[in-house]
């Protein structure tokens, strides 16, 4: 059941709703335009993006939802009255957050007859400002970070990974709210003290193709102790993943198992005080949604937290060359001021390349080798190998892309290859 007044969005488009009449009806802004199509609701709850916008001046990237006066609007025609609800909840964009911030509406009334194009129609500023301090006069204390916005990526390097940690350890542990549907409001203090004690991973592009392909053939899994290279830790790939468009995770040990909270990076395209206040106030990331993994907990192949389960496997199965580099000299003198170690950060690598037997049952590229006349590609999969107490257990192995048949034989010209280099990083990939 939806709750009564949830807000809703339309499941094609990603747009919010507004409603008319008692009892509602849905539909789209009148300013957004569409193909046409019929409003087809569903609770923004269960969306990880929306295509919202900024309630004020109409930016397509908002970051706070704001409280405050119920707003509505009553058109009067020749046959009917038509009563538009805005609802009691409002999204802000950064710029316009600002403004409001510091006491100055005006700027926030501005910034909305700009964006419609009115500035030299001052009946109709009048009317936008009489719609927009009905909201803000009645605003209450308070505000939820909008964790569905899809920003454009930000890329983070590896020196940059302490930084952002710090800040979104400080977010947890701020008075702003996070959407309830994050289901981690009870636990965020939690999250806040495994990211202080957090492994920091930084994964290369060579890596991160690697894993992407292998989450996208990823096999339902039992999630262990011993399959995580750490208690805690935040993991930070140099590119959105996967068709949820993850750039970090994090992941907090408990009593009963473990917190994975997967990120969207947020903020790229701002500018001046609004990008300063973000980065101060909640810094490179945002929750876009978050689990509970008890022990031995079966995670299905088409799960969120797919790439980072992938991820971990790679690691566990020493895919990984896992080595460690040097924080930028001003953040080791931040930790230094304030009396902390100097956090040590890894870089996750393909480790190098090395001949790859055949999988156990299979025969190796050599063997049988007169009843073959060509090598031919076999795609990178996973397997299940047997491990644990008596090798009871069966965890997945990724099989890389290998050649199978005679050595000495053409390989055979239809097969589309895609290989993975395991090149040391760049330079800057350090800093």
């Amino acid at each position: 059941m939806t709750a009564p007044h949830e807000e809703m969005a339309c499941q094609t488009c990603l747009s919010p709703l507004n409603t008319l009449g008692v009892p509602p009806t849905y539909v789209h802004p009148t300013h957004l335009a569409t193909d046409g199509h019929e409003p087809a609701p569903v609770p923004v709850s269960q969306l990880d993006t929306v295509r919202r916008s900024c309630d004020f001046c109409g930016d397509p990237y908002p970051i706070w939802t704001l409280h405050g006066g119920e707003v509505s609007a009553i058109t009067i025609g020749p046959t009917a009255e038509l009563v538009q609800d805005f609802g009691h909840s409002w999204a802000a964009c950064a710029a316009c957050q600002t403004h409001i911030d510091e006491g100055r509406n005006d700027k926030v009334i501005d910034r909305a007859v700009r964006a419609l194009g009115l500035a030299n129609h001052p009946q109709a500023r009048q009317r936008i400002e009489e719609l927009h301090l009905a909201f803000l006069n009645a605003r209450l204390p308070g505000r939820t970070l909008i964790t569905t916005t899809a920003w454009p990526a930000t890329t983070i390097t590896a020196g940059e990974l302490p930084k952002v940690r710090d800040r979104l350890t400080r977010f947890y542990r701020s008075t702003d709210n996070l959407p309830a549907a994050l289901g981690i409001t009870d636990v965020r203090q939690q999250i806040a003290a495994g990211l202080e004690r957090s492994h920091l991973y930084w994964i290369d592009n060579d890596f991160t193709d690697l894993a992407e392909h292998a989450a996208a053939q990823l096999p339902d899994v039992r999630v262990s102790r011993d399959l995580i290279p750490s208690a805690d830790g935040i993991l930070i790939w140099p590119r959105p993943v996967t068709r949820w468009q993850l750039t970090a995770a994090s992941w907090t040990d408990t009593i009963h198992g473990c917190q994975v909270v997967l990120y969207r990076t947020i903020g790229a395209g701002l500018h001046g005080k609004p990008l300063q206040r973000l980065r101060e106030q909640v810094g490179w990331l945002a929750p876009m949604s978050a689990a509970h993994l008890p022990e031995q907990h079966l995670i299905p192949g088409d799960h969120p937290a797919a790439a980072l389960v992938a991820t971990w496997l790679l690691i566990a199965q020493q895919t990984a060359e896992v080595t460690t580099a040097r924080v930028d000299k001003a953040v080791a003198k931040t930790y230094a001021r304030t009396n902390r170690p100097v956090p040590e950060l890894r870089i996750v690598r393909i480790r190098g390349r090395r001949t790859i037997p055949a999988p156990d049952g299979e025969p190796a590229s050599g063997s049988q080798g007169r009843f073959q006349t060509s090598r031919f590609w076999v795609s990178g999969h996973w397997r299940n190998q047997a491990h644990g107490p008596g090798r009871l257990l069966r965890r997945p192995v990724y099989i890389h892309p290998f050649l199978r048949g005679p050595d000495d034989a053409p390989i055979r010209l239809s097969t589309t290859v895609r290989m993975l280099s395991s090149h040391q990083p760049k330079p800057q990939d350090h800093k």
